[in-house]
């Protein structure tokens, strides 16, 4: 008996070890390489296709959306006079398409797109947060190149490049601060048997690394994570930096269901999401930091078609079958998500809102885009500050983007513009399934006030051979240095209050404006690098230092909503947009806080004396001379002194300093002592009541 308890012991013991040696190999595999020379599946991409219409039956046993799908329905066509907001959604650049997409035959003529011929490279020590990466794919072959473009004269059009990756592409690709490139791709791995039937579904993330700065791959590592995590694809990326400053990536599969056929091979499990730390000493991932977000095949989402981060690290999942944003939250405030919100981070009105792509700025705007020969981008706003968006606006309308759940890409740079593929499989994309073959082609859309605003789009590149590529993925690299673009505030330069005036002068406050830099002329801040502009028009400026910066409005940027950029070396520093108007007068003061004692001088026979000033001189009531600024373009203008009416000898612009403006008046009998003066221009804009003039 006692040879069988120790026999089964044994058997137990021999066991257990078994399993922790097992435990430990899954758990180490996520820093293991793959020895497989694993590719891009673009077959499996090219037909994993959305469904727009979800009436069919969903997944069974899957997620439950918040909403009820059935009853959505689909966003009305904007009035062509409609502007709820300041502005009127932006347009994208006209792009021709072919309406034979079926013929292999498209042309250059047929399209009315030129793909751009960019031949100078991008140049030694571009920061990486100037260079766009994406994946140019063949639609017909396992060929692909991982690609990169530079905007180095500022238009908004592509005109250096590099190849980073000749290696066969990706679906999506992050960069990391540290110049790390992610690039992740589902594929078939065929286990080194020439039978298909052994195949297996794989996820598959590549780490490659740039080490000399020619913007040219040197070394990579390839990561199975179907073996690490069960992930059967991998088409979404995305990069950040932990509180600890470690670096780690967040990725996805699909999860893609085609409702129409369940029985469909290329149907998944409900999607996963995993979270991966890098290890600075190995180069691979940290075991005890990695981990698993969301399991495949849990239904606790549906699809993870596209991932982007908020600027507290929460991550955002986007499920397009089930038109929602899901979020996972950073709950213990590592700068690392963790824990998956069961309350959406946004559920979608429109049935064809459902989120294909997202992206989302440093100042936390989120845009998303669907599918449709002419669709929309949204902006979706948390303005009750819950962690949850709240609102959506149309900011783009009229794009073209393709029917396909992996091959899309969308992403804002450091300063705001917002990039998005239209297009994206090219000739793939046929008139038969929906598509209209347009040419793959990636445009840019300024947001200098990085809120959603949105200007029209520029070209900025497209893919070489419409024919036969496809474009995918869009990221910038993330800056170490800088930090994310400043707020700031402008307003009247003499009241320090309201809101700045064309032709006058304006101060701008914030922090961190100038790098530190500082000077007390327009020289000097030519000299410096320092340049403001008002709504694209630059605007001189009078002295600056990191804190506040004065500056002549231009008049020819109008009335209303202006944006206004600080940039230092070229580099944007602060924007936002602010509100000019045409009349707000304000009188410069002793005290230089635009309360006090007004600067004035005694204009009486040209003495022009400093104030105090006399009552009457000669016999005959003082003509004072205020300065200040925001009445020249309602005149003519009144003004009080003591609470009597002074007559108004000139009012108007000061000689030879731009957007300083001039009052003589006449002082009026029985006023002396410090007593308020109030100017009032035609337009009914009053001064500060409490500015004084003494009076002796």
């Amino acid at each position: 008996m006692f040879l069988v308890r120790l026999s089964l012991r044994l058997c137990a013991l021999i066991f257990l070890l078994a399993l922790i040696a097992y435990l430990f190999a899954c758990i180490s595999n996520a820093q293991e390489q793959s020895a497989h020379g694993l590719r891009p599946d673009m077959r499996r991409a090219l037909v994993t296709r959305t469904a727009p219409d979800k009436t069919n039956e969903a997944r069974p046993g899957g997620y439950t959306p918040q909403r009820n799908q059935a009853a959505l329905k689909q966003r009305p066509a904007r009035a062509p006079d409609a502007n709820d907001r300041a502005r009127t959604p932006a347009h994208p650049p006209a792009h021709n398409v072919n309406t034979e997409a079926t013929e292999t035959s498209m042309s250059i003529a047929q399209t009315g797109v030129m793909p751009a011929l960019i031949t100078n490279r991008i140049a030694p020590g571009t920061p990486l947060r100037r260079v766009l990466h994406t994946s140019q794919l063949s639609t017909s072959s396992a060929a692909g190149t991982d690609e990169q473009y530079a905007d180095a004269t500022n238009d908004g059009r592509a005109d250096e490049r590099a190849t980073f990756d000749t290696n066969g592409g990706s679906f999506d690709l992050a960069v990391g601060r540290t110049g790390t490139r992610y690039e992740v791709f589902s594929a078939i791995d065929d286990r080194s048997t020439p039978t298909p039937s052994d195949d297996i579904p794989v996820g598959v993330l590549v780490t490659a690394f740039d080490t000399n700065g020619d913007f040219v791959r040197d070394s990579s590592a390839t990561f199975d994570l179907h073996r690490d995590f069960n992930l059967p694809s991998a088409v979404a990326v995305i990069a950040g930096t932990s509180r600890s400053g470690r670096e780690f990536v967040c990725v996805s599969s699909s999860g893609f269901f085609d409702r129409s056929n369940p029985n469909n091979p290329d149907n998944e499990p409900s999607a996963g999401v995993v979270l991966l730390v890098r290890d600075p000493t190995t180069g691979g991932f940290d075991n005890s930091r990695s981990r698993t977000l969301v399991a495949v095949g849990s239904n606790q989402i549906s699809y993870a078609n596209a991932l982007a981060l908020l600027p507290n690290n929460d991550l955002l999942i986007a499920d397009f079958d089930s038109d929602e944003l899901r979020i996972v939250r950073d709950t213990n405030a590592d700068g690392l998500p963790d824990t998956l919100d069961p309350v959406p981070y946004y559920s979608y009105r429109f049935s064809n809102d459902a989120p294909l792509d997202i992206a989302v700025n440093s100042r936390g705007v989120v845009f998303s885009h669907s599918t449709g020969n002419n669709t929309v981008m949204l902006a979706l706003y948390d303005t009750n500050g819950d962690g949850r968006a709240d609102m959506d606006e149309v900011v783009v309308e009229g794009l073209s983007l393709d029917n396909n759940l992996i091959l899309h890409g969308l992403t804002v740079d450091r300063e705001g513009t917002v990039y998005v593929i239209e297009d994206a499989t090219g000739a793939a994309d046929t008139t038969a399934s929906g598509g209209n073959g347009g040419v793959p082609a990636i445009d840019a859309f300024p947001d200098p006030a990085l809120n959603g605003f949105l200007r029209d789009g520029t070209l900025y590149a497209t893919a070489d051979n419409p024919t036969s590529q496809a474009l995918t993925g869009l990221s910038f690299g993330q800056d170490a240095v800088l930090a994310p673009v400043a707020h700031l505030t402008l307003t009247n330069s003499a009241s320090q209050r309201g809101d700045a005036t064309r032709g006058g002068l304006g101060t701008i406050l914030g922090t961190g404006l100038t790098l530190g830099r500082s000077g007390r002329a327009a020289a000097a801040a030519i000299a410096s690098g320092v340049r403001v502009t008002v709504e694209g028009v630059s605007a001189p400026v009078h002295s600056f230092n990191d804190s506040q910066l004065y500056i002549y409005v231009p008049n020819g940027v109008g009335t209303g909503v202006r944006t206004v950029v600080i940039s230092v070396d070229g580099t944007v520093l602060a924007a936002e947009d602010v509100n000019i108007t045409s009349a707000n007068p304000g009188l410069f003061t002793n005290t230089g806080t635009g309360a006090g004692e007004a600067i004035a001088l005694l204009a009486s026979d040209m003495r022009y004396t400093p104030s105090p000033v006399p009552a009457r001189f000669n016999n005959q009531p003082s003509v004072v001379a205020l300065f200040g600024t925001g009445w020249r373009n309602s005149v003519p203008a009144s003004a009080t002194v003591g609470g009597r009416d002074a007559v108004i000898e000139y009012a108007g612009p000061a000689a030879d300093f731009p957007g300083l403006d001039q009052l003589n008046l006449r002082l009026p009998d029985g006023v002396t002592g410090a007593t308020a003066v109030v100017i009032h221009t035609a337009n009914g804009a009053t001064s500060r009541s409490d500015v004084t003039l003494t009076i002796q």
